[in-house]
Order: C-alpha cells, then sequence, then structure tokens
C-alpha cells in the first residue's frame, strides 16, 4: 500500500490559503467561509469512565505514534452526581492542571453534560424542586423523576430564565477552565415523559425541548468563551428504528458542527445501524457527522470488538469530517496491535490532509443549507462528499466488496492510485483491511492533496 501522506500538507496549506473571504468565484464573490473552528474537525479520542492519568496516557499513546489528535471528550464520571456539576476530586484532583495539560499538547478539551439533576445531588435537586424549575408531567403534578443511566433525575426547564440561570451558575464554573466545549447527551427523549413547563404553562413537544436545550449550551459557552468553542450531539438518532425526519432529529442543525451517529453495539450490525443514522442526518440536512468508531458499546469479548470492525469502522470517520473514536471496552488502536496503530495512523494522515478541502467544501454546502454529505441509496450507504470524493462504507466481514461508481467522470483508488474506474462501470474489488474503499474523482484536488498524482 502506497503510505499516505503527513499532516504536513495540512498545515502548509493552511498557511498558504490565507483569509478565506479574499477567494471567490470569477463574479468576485467572495467563497463561503467555515463558521466552526479549525479543530472541531480533527480527529477526537474518548474513554468510557476516565480519570485525569487515563486521559494524558490516552493522549501521549497517540502523539507517541504520530497519530494525530485534536482534542479528547471527558465522559460522565468526569462529575461527581453527588455534587451535581463538580469534579469526582477522586477521578480529576486538579482539573485545571489537566486542562492545561491537554492544552500544552495542543489538544481541546470536551466535558459531557446533559439538562439534569441527578437525585443524588440532594440539595440541588431540593432547591430546584422548590421553586418550580423542574419539567413535569402535567399542569398538577410534581417534579417528575426519571430513570437515567443507572441513577435517577428530574429535567431543568430550558423556558424559564431563573432555571437556566441559576443552570449557567453550576457550569460556569467549568468554562472558567478554558474548556473547548461539551458533549451534550440526549436528555431531551425523556422530555416525552415529562412534558410541561411551567413557565410556558402547557406542554412542549421533545424537538422544542431539545432546541432549547442545546441552542443554550451553545449560545452561552461562546458567548463566554468565543467562537472557537463548539456543541458536539447527536443528529439524528433512529435507535436502529429505520426512521428519519424530525421526530428523531436532536441538535439544531445550525450549530451541529460536529454531530455523532449516537450510540451502536460493536458489531458490524451495529455499524449498519449508525450508517442509517448518518444517512438521515444528511436527508434532514446536517452538515457534519460521524460514528464513534468501534460503536460506543462492546461485545463482552476481551478488547470489546474485534480488530476487523475496529478497522472498518475507523475508515468510516476518515472518509468523513468528523473521526471521533471511543466508547466502553478498547478503543486505543495499539491495543489491539501496533499494526493496528499503524493503519489507524494511515486513515488519520489521510483525513487531516483532507480538511482544506472538507473545510471549503463544507462552508459551501453550509452556506446553501444542506450536508457535506450525499448518500446513494440505504443498502450499501454508499457517499458522495463534497462531489469529488466517492465512499463505500463495508459493514459485513471480509475483503471483497463490488462497487458501482457514480456516472459521471472517472474514480482513482486512494490506497491503489495506480487503479482508475471508469464513472458507472459495477465491479468486484478485493479491499484489505489496510485500506478502504475511498476513491477521488479525477482531475480533482484531493489528488494533489493525497499527492496522487
Amino acid at each position: 500500500m502506497r503510505p499516505p501522506p503527513s499532516i504536513l500538507p495540512f498545515l502548509v496549506l493552511l498557511a498558504a490559503c490565507g483569509d478565506p473571504e479574499e477567494t471567490g468565484d470569477d463574479t468576485g464573490t467572495p467563497a463561503p467561509v467555515a463558521v466552526w473552528p479549525e479543530w472541531a474537525w480533527m480527529p477526537w479520542a474518548w474513554e468510557d469512565a476516565p480519570d485525569a492519568d487515563s486521559t494524558l496516557a490516552l493522549v501521549d499513546g497517540y502523539q507517541s505514534r504520530d497519530i494525530p489528535l485534536g482534542a479528547v471528550i471527558l465522559d460522565a464520571s468526569w462529575a461527581n452526581p453527588e455534587a451535581g456539576f463538580e469534579w469526582d476530586a477522586t477521578r480529576f484532583p486538579d482539573p485545571q492542571g489537566l486542562v492545561d495539560a491537554l492544552h500544552a499538547r495542543s489538544v481541546r478539551t470536551l466535558l459531557w453534560l446533559a439538562p439534569g439533576i441527578d437525585v443524588q445531588a440532594k440539595a440541588l435537586w431540593a432547591h430546584a424542586r422548590e421553586n418550580g424549575w423542574f419539567m413535569l408531567e402535567s399542569a398538577d403534578s410534581d417534579a417528575k423523576v426519571l430513570d437515567w443511566w443507572g441513577s435517577q433525575g428530574s429535567l431543568l426547564d430550558p423556558f424559564n430564565p431563573e432555571a437556566v440561570a441559576w443552570w449557567h451558575s453550576l457550569w460556569e464554573p467549568l468554562l472558567d477552565l478554558g474548556i473547548d466545549g461539551w458533549r451534550c447527551d440526549d436528555l431531551d427523549s425523556p422530555a416525552l415523559l415529562a412534558p410541561y413547563s411551567p413557565a410556558l404553562g402547557r406542554l412542549v413537544t421533545r424537538a422544542e425541548y431539545a432546541e432549547a436545550y442545546y441552542r443554550d449550551v451553545f449560545d452561552h459557552t461562546q458567548a463566554v468563551l468565543g467562537e472557537d468553542r463548539l456543541v458536539h450531539a447527536r443528529a439524528v438518532d433512529n435507535n436502529g428504528s429505520g426512521q428519519g425526519g424530525e421526530e428523531v432529529a436532536f441538535a439544531p442543525r445550525d450549530l451541529t458542527w460536529a454531530g455523532w451517529a449516537a450510540d451502536q453495539d460493536a458489531t458490524f450490525e451495529g455499524m449498519e445501524d449508525a450508517l442509517d443514522n448518518m444517512y438521515w442526518s444528511a436527508e434532514y440536512g446536517y452538515l457534519a457527522f460521524g460514528p464513534d468508531i468501534g460503536g460506543l458499546r462492546d461485545d463482552g469479548s476481551k478488547l470489546g470488538r474485534s480488530r476487523e470492525v475496529f478497522l472498518r469502522w475507523a475508515g468510516v470517520g476518515a472518509f468523513g469530517p468528523v473521526m471521533e473514536n471511543g466508547g466502553s471496552g478498547e478503543h486505543r488502536p495499539w491495543a489491539f496491535d501496533e499494526e493496528t496503530a499503524r493503519i489507524y495512523k494511515d486513515f488519520a494522515d489521510i483525513h487531516v490532509a483532507l480538511l482544506p478541502w472538507m473545510r471549503q467544501r463544507g462552508a459551501e454546502a453550509f452556506a446553501e443549507g444542506r450536508s457535506l454529505f450525499s448518500f446513494r441509496d440505504r443498502s450499501t450507504y454508499a457517499w458522495v462528499l463534497g462531489e469529488d470524493l466517492f465512499v463505500v462504507p463495508m459493514f459485513e466481514e471480509g475483503t471483497s466488496l463490488t462497487v458501482t461508481f457514480p456516472e459521471e467522470g472517472h474514480w482513482i483508488w486512494i490506497f491503489g492510485p495506480s487503479q482508475r474506474f471508469e464513472g458507472g462501470l459495477s465491479i468486484t474489488l478485493n479491499i484489505p483491511y489496510d485500506t478502504f474503499p475511498a476513491f477521488a474523482r479525477e482531475g480533482s484536488e484531493i489528488l494533489d492533496l493525497l499527492a496522487l498524482d
């Protein structure tokens, strides 16, 4: 296999491109400008139940192998459930030191967040209940206590300005640490069981609750820390139902610059579920999203997933804008073996080399209110990214794949640039696990970025 490029072309191109507003078409119209931070589409990683030491070890594991890494997510265990939004001092004795250490390694930090108060945080929960700041089942009911993530709690009423200001006061100390964003998890679905807003005096839909929740976190975080912060949240999540549309859409489209395809099993079937969410996310107009590489849940085996599942899922992440790797079980590429780590690095290097192109194509798509992805069907889940990158995910075991190319133009295999395929051709190819079925349109900028000419 031809070695993919390092991240050097990405850095050189960013320096050479200058101000995006200075470029445009022949009419002098400025080219659309990406509104999301540059780090948003760098590769990310995270662990289930991390601590400070494991987080730094994870980052050092990537960086010691020269695997690009732009951000880490600290999942829900960063917080002490009995204290609400305070750090678990046993796991994270020095939060500011950790954030500073990650930033010193050029790695951004996102924290898990959800719009509820756990009953274990007794004083906070009682205070919100006494003030009428929780969602209810009906107008004449008490605060609705819901089951979630091994515990119980109640949903904040995001339509009550006093409740929202109080909620902000709980997590603003986290912003003071200089974190870079949030992984906003789904507590908008339970709003179906607690649909009454005392502040509005009426029932609200799940979509209304979601709009208020995600937008508030996004707006307040950017107001405090600036426009290079973001929220990482679900796009479409149909939970395996095959459904699309508003009923299964979560965060608002205009602020979902790095969406995720929700929680799946660590199997090829789980990958297919993630691809279905990606398909419907594109149909609904979400710009950019990706799955938890390898699947969120583990399969009960020693590593939590097979090497084959992990590598095929890594290809799905690499050839989209959001390459995010984490969940329960083992996700560190080198935990499988160093060969797996080398392949993952190849994929991540290609992803980073494509970022200048993806960022500009993404800005154009965002300006037009459409997705960067264009899926061809719901059987192969093949997609075209930005018109010039054709990707056919592999969600079955094995190396044989039948590919039908888009009609227009000719296509060059990124992992075998001597192989050129005519548009419209249907052919069965052998795709070893250290490669992936990703093809660049002949004559496109991608060939230059990857030095494939």
